[in-house]
């Protein structure tokens, strides 16, 4: 079954992650990860299950007005590999402590937003980390999955920092904007 990405990324964007990790399978092909809100720019992360392949898979939408969010573009990569929840805690715990993992991301350009390029970028955090906090002001909590979206139109992407469930700063970097 296909996915209306738009109609799930506005859902996931207006209600956040659903309250329980959402399973894969034949009749379920995809999955939220993440979300992200920065002003009139969001980003939706989800796994979708394709044929002999795994996709992960970045939204940005731009919010029209007040209401709207507007599909803008995006990007994902795929994997030969099944997609499990499980894989991921494997690796947040191999990570180092603390540690906030850069693993790819998006942009579009749109001439009707200023600035004009809005970008993203996909993170996963290790298994200590609680909480990313996004430019001290956004704070994104942690799934279990440890998978993140982070998105910015800044012109200077911004810096995330890793915090632990007690709040305390565990390691901080700025994104890259490629």
């Amino acid at each position: 079954m296909a996915y209306d990405f738009e109609a799930e990324s506005r859902e996931l964007i207006t209600n956040g992650l659903p309250d329980r990790p959402v399973s894969l399978s034949r009749r379920r092909r995809f999955a939220p990860l993440a979300v992200d809100v920065d002003g009139d720019v969001a980003a939706a992360r989800f796994v979708r299950r394709g044929v002999a392949c795994f996709w992960d898979e970045t939204h940005i939408l731009v919010r029209d007005g007040q209401a709207t969010w507007r599909y803008r573009g995006g990007g994902g990569s795929s994997s030969g590999e099944p997609w499990s929840r499980v894989a991921f805690l494997r690796l947040r715990a191999d990570l180092a402590p603390g540690w906030i993992v850069p693993m790819g991301g998006a942009s579009v350009r749109d001439q009707a937003h200023r600035p004009a390029w809005i970008r993203t970028a996909e993170l996963l955090a290790g298994a200590d980390v609680a909480t990313v906090v996004v430019d001290g002001r956004r704070r994104l909590p942690v799934p279990d999955h440890g998978c993140l979206v982070v998105v910015w139109s800044a012109r200077r992407p911004p810096a995330v920092s890793a915090r632990d469930a007690g709040d305390r700063e565990l390691s901080a970097v700025r994104l890259s904007p490629r």
